[in-house]
């Protein structure tokens, strides 16, 4: 395994986001050939069979699939080997401070320092700022020395 540097941690969220996006099109898609031809307001149906558009839908939600599996994979498994280094750190506000970084935002954005101290601390000031970069840079070191 590759050592976990914060860049690598850095990419985490972007690889989160990544097959949440490209799995939300996927069942998107799927449900786009699953759903019936839709009428127009006289009572008519579009034009071509319900039949050739689900087969259409079916077949780019299928080719989509096999297209995105080996980037989700490999994603899945780069976030795995992460979370993996992440677990391994013998320190529990180590591994919280790398998971609330690095892991657990919702967005593409990383929870701020304040955010974080306010978290693990209950209070945002300078103080509780400073001791979190610190707990942070020990955190980096010793993920760095665990795959040394």
């Amino acid at each position: 395994m590759e050592p976990v540097t914060k860049e690598r941690l850095a990419r985490y969220i972007s690889l989160k986001k990544e097959n949440e996006n490209r799995l939300e099109r996927l069942a998107r898609m799927k449900s786009n050939a699953e759903m019936p031809a839709q009428k127009d307001p006289d009572g008519s149906k579009h034009t071509g069979s319900s039949g050739e558009r689900m087969a259409r839908a079916i077949e780019a939600y299928m080719e989509y699939e096999e297209q995105i599996r080996p980037l989700v994979e490999a994603n899945r498994r780069e976030m795995a080997e992460i979370e993996a280094a992440v677990a391994a750190l013998p320190d529990p506000l180590e591994r919280e401070v790398l998971r609330l970084r690095y892991m657990d935002s919702n967005s593409i954005r990383p929870f701020t320092w304040k955010e974080i101290a306010l978290y693990m601390y209950g209070r945002d000031g300078e103080s509780q700022v400073r001791s979190l970069m610190y707990l942070h840079q020990k955190a980096l070191s010793d993920i760095s020395d665990n795959f040394n």
